[in-house]
């Protein structure tokens, strides 16, 4: 039996305890199996482009006029927005100087896959998420670009239990104004480990190790690195980080746009038939602001099965427990890529 294990993550430092026994407990994994049965009424289908707010952004056939049918992805503001994109003031105090609160100011856009309810983006052609992931590459640049972004989060919901509300393969964009919690977290760590080692970039420096120990890597294929983390703080997490360093999917080569179409549809496949039916979110962050902290930050995208809710220890304490060792998920997600080539 496999002892249980704190572990600490070497960037963040944050500490997780791997309980794999507890993996036996009844229904830790089950999800419903996803479906998604045809909708008149789906805001995102091809056809009913009067029911979103008008594109921003659209990958469509010569000649067509804009909102109407002939695109492939387009994108739009979300029409119920996480943060909002009216002129804001610097937050007020709210009865004393302890609660202050302001505008939550920035920008939410939604990007639609696939003008068709179904599959999701792991079923896709590979052309259609070609042109998907271009457009998430342009969009980030375009919105690191607009003055009072601080950092830009790109992430998919998929399956109800991922907190999306819409099947129709859509990913989301948010920006902020300054950093992102998560990010900076990242970062922070980043530059403790990096002056600790030496190393030019912690992220490359936690690759390689992973790579030299290869016990939790699931695909090295020159261009990127995916690995079930360390340190995981969920069943079957996996990160996937490009070998070459920028601090921001929106320097990304189109040979790494190439070879990411090829790696994250096949990842996404592989969790499904070990899952059958999990949800899901993967999450991108970007940060903006141009300091050395920041150039220093490599970016990637981290993958988060959505199998088990946290109880009340998770809660109360703020240690995540994990119930499935990365060296099992990687294992376990190598080859069920083995048997899909």
């Amino acid at each position: 039996m496999t002892t249980t294990e704190f572990r600490t993550d070497p960037i963040t430092g944050r500490v997780v305890i791997v309980v794999p026994g507890r993996s036996a407990r009844p229904n830790d994994h089950a999800a419903a199996p996803p479906s998604a049965p045809a909708d008149p009424n789906c805001p995102f289908c091809e056809g009913n482009e009067g029911r979103t707010p008008p594109e921003v952004a659209v990958v469509a056939a010569p000649g067509r006029a804009p909102n109407t049918r002939g695109w492939y992805v387009r994108t739009i503001p979300n029409r119920f927005p996480t943060v909002a994109a009216e002129d804001a003031t610097s937050p007020a105090p709210l009865g004393t100087s302890l609660f202050t609160s302001g505008p939550a100011f920035g920008y939410h856009e939604v990007v639609i896959e696939n003008p068709a309810h179904s599959p999701s983006l792991g079923f896709l052609p590979r052309e259609q998420v070609l042109q998907a992931l271009r457009m998430f590459r342009d969009r980030i640049r375009y919105l690191s670009e607009l003055s009072r972004v601080g950092s830009v989060t790109l992430f998919e919901n998929t399956g109800p239990e991922s907190g999306g509300s819409l099947w129709h393969p859509h990913a989301q964009l948010v920006t902020i104004p300054g950093v992102s919690p998560s990010l900076r977290e990242e970062a922070e760590g980043a530059e403790r480990l990096r002056a600790r080692s030496g190393s030019a970039c912690a992220f490359e420096e936690v690759s390689r190790a992973e790579v030299e120990d290869g016990r939790r890597v699931v695909v090295d294929s020159g261009r990127f690195t995916a690995f079930a983390p360390f340190a995981s703080a969920f069943p079957y997490e996996t990160r996937v980080l490009p070998t070459r360093h920028a601090r921001s999917f929106a320097s990304a080569t189109d040979d790494e746009v190439e070879a990411l179409a090829d790696l994250l549809p096949s990842l996404l496949r592989a969790f499904l038939t070990v899952l059958p039916g999990a949800s899901y979110n993967y999450v991108l962050r970007t940060p903006v602001t141009p300091t050395p902290e920041f150039d220093r930050y490599h970016w990637h995208l981290d993958l988060y099965p959505r199998l088990v809710r946290a109880d009340g220890f998770d809660l109360g304490s703020g240690l995540a427990v994990n119930t499935v060792l990365p060296e099992v998920v990687a294992d376990t997600l190598r080859t069920a890529l083995a048997a899909k080539r």
